[in-house]
């Protein structure tokens, strides 16, 4: 059989009723995870920062120490280059726009006359007495006469030294030389044998002047140590050397 559910009686009028239990509220979980999060985080984060101005610091560094050794200079004296530049720049054209040129007045004067002048520049055609004439020494009538191609008319007796007739006869001496030995005092040195032949000496005086004056080869053609031969007689010649 079933069994009859019975509902309970309803409460009497005017009665309140009665309040369930509250459930009581579960307690505040454990804090400690939390706090090893924030830990670690903290750590990573003065990490970083600390990194941070460590590489702010190193490329400071680096930046100083190249401005102080390379960048600096060149600034430097780019500028003291540039300013000395303009500074020099602006004086030369204020000195030269601003500075007149006084030029002192002076007068025309004749130079004074300096001798015969250069022997060189003398006409062609003159004569010995014409240069002396002019005032010029014996050894620029010697240039003149070597310039003009040694003319005859300056050497009468062609024997290579011009002019002896007209100028002193210690001119010519002084200029050409003398020999050593007293016999020759008076006969210029370089002189040919034809010009000693010329003058009148004889075979033997042309000898002697040839001993004397060094035995020079002019005087000796074939070098066979006897001067003159081919222009004295061979009959004086032998009776010099083997007579």
């Amino acid at each position: 059989a079933e069994i009859p559910v019975v509902s309970p009686p309803p409460p009497p009028s005017g009665t309140v009723p009665p309040t369930p239990a509250a459930t009581p509220a579960p307690g505040p979980k454990s804090n400690t995870a939390l706090i090893v999060a924030i830990a670690v985080l903290g750590t990573l984060v003065v990490a970083g920062l600390i990194a941070l101005v460590v590489m702010n610091r190193s490329d400071s560094d680096d930046v100083g120490t190249d401005a102080g050794s390379t960048v600096a200079p060149q600034v430097v004296t780019s500028t003291a280059s540039t300013t000395s530049s303009s500074t020099t720049s602006s004086t030369t054209s204020s000195t030269t726009t601003t500075a007149p040129t006084t030029v002192p007045a002076t007068s025309a004067t004749t130079p004074p006359a300096s001798g015969p002048g250069d022997v060189i520049a003398q006409p062609a055609g003159l004569l010995c007495r014409d240069l002396k004439a002019k005032g010029y020494s014996y050894s620029a009538a010697i240039d003149y006469w070597r310039f003009n191609g040694q003319p005859n008319r300056m050497d009468a007796d062609g024997n290579g030294i011009p002019c002896e007739t007209v100028y002193p006869r210690s001119d010519v001496i002084a200029y050409w030389g003398s020999t050593d030995m007293p016999d020759y005092q008076d006969v210029p040195t370089g002189l040919l044998c034809r010009d000693l032949k010329a003058r009148g000496y004889s075979y033997a005086e042309a000898a002697g002047y040839w001993f004397a004056t060094g035995a020079p080869d002019n005087m000796d053609a074939d070098g066979n140590g006897i001067p003159c031969e081919t222009v004295y007689p061979a009959a004086d010649v032998n009776d010099y050397w083997y007579g």
